[in-house]
């Protein structure tokens, strides 16, 4: 999941609760709780039995368990197969594996529509 360049700033184990707000500056792994606002300019690794009910702003997020709330991420979102999220995903770069469960609104920054027209479905003509 992490990159071989960065390096674990932190762990949660399963069990552990934070209510309020967790900031790292490397990556961070998350198998416990979190009630409240997650931040970092890194990225935050959600165990299978994590937990966040609130909000995640961090470049990258990977999710293996559960999120109620909203994920920002300025580079990549990654939703593994055992992912359940509810709540609005805004990123460049969201990657969905098959299993993976989301309930929301997904806005990708960066993307969009090519220059010049509206996207249609393959196969449809205006």
């Amino acid at each position: 999941m992490a990159r071989n360049t960065d390096a674990l700033n932190g762990f949660l184990d399963p069990g552990c609760t934070i209510r309020g707000d967790l900031e790292f500056e490397n990556v961070f792994r998350l198998d416990g709780r979190v009630e409240g606002t997650v931040r970092s300019s890194a990225e935050l690794l959600i165990g299978e039995k994590g937990v966040v009910e609130g909000e995640v702003h961090v470049a990258r997020c990977v999710v293996g368990g559960q999120v109620r709330g909203v994920i920002n991420a300025t580079s990549t979102v990654q939703l593994l197969a055992t992912a359940r999220v509810w709540g609005d995903v805004k990123t460049p770069s969201l990657v969905m594996e098959d299993g993976a469960f989301l309930e929301g609104k997904v806005a990708m920054e960066g993307g969009g529509a090519p220059s010049g027209g509206t996207p249609r479905a393959k196969g449809k003509k205006p």
